[in-house]
C-alpha cells in the first residue's frame, strides 16, 4: 500500500458510513409518510447529489481533486456495511412500528374523545315537563275514560 494514506482509506470509510445512515433515514421518511413515486424520485435525486457532492470534497481534501479507486471502494465498503445491517431492519421494522403507533395514538384519541365529551358535556337543568305534553297524555287518558 505504498502511497495510499491511512487516513483517506478511514475519511473515506467514514464518509461511506456516513452515506449510509442518510441513506437509512431516507428510508424512514418513505416509511413514515408514505411518499409516492415522484416524491421518492426526489429523494432519491438529492441523495445522489449529496453523495456526488461529498465524494468530491472527500476527493479533494485528500487525493488533491482526483478520486482512487480505494476510496470509492472503502466509501461503498461503508455504505453497504450499514446498508445491510441498518437500512434493511429500517425497512422491516418501521412499517410495523407504524402501524402499531398509529393503532395505539387511534386509541389515545378515542379515550380522549370520551374525556372531552365528559367535561364538555352540557349541564342541562332537568326541565318539568311542558304543559302541551302534560294535556296531551292527560287528555288522552280522558277521552279513553269517556268511552269505556
Amino acid at each position: 500500500m505504498s502511497g495510499v494514506a491511512p487516513e483517506a482509506i478511514a475519511l473515506s470509510l467514514v464518509l461511506g458510513v456516513l452515506l449510509g445512515l442518510v441513506f437509512a433515514a431516507v428510508e424512514a421518511v418513505r416509511a413514515l409518510f408514505s411518499l409516492g413515486r415522484i416524491a421518492t424520485a426526489a429523494l432519491d435525486l438529492l441523495f445522489a447529489l449529496l453523495a456526488a457532492l461529498s465524494t468530491f470534497v472527500l476527493a479533494l481534501a485528500v487525493a488533491r481533486g482526483s478520486l482512487r479507486f480505494f476510496q470509492a471502494a472503502c466509501e461503498i465498503i461503508g455504505f453497504l456495511c450499514v446498508e445491510l445491517s441498518l437500512t434493511h431492519a429500517v425497512r422491516r421494522l418501521l412499517p410495523r412500528l407504524v402501524a402499531r403507533l398509529r393503532r395505539v395514538s387511534q386509541r389515545a384519541g378515542r379515550r380522549l374523545k370520551r374525556v372531552g365529551k365528559i367535561f364538555l358535556r352540557k349541564k342541562h337543568p332537568s326541565k318539568p315537563e311542558s304543559e302541551k305534553k302534560r294535556r296531551f297524555f292527560g287528555n288522552k287518558a280522558k277521552k279513553n275514560e269517556k268511552k269505556t
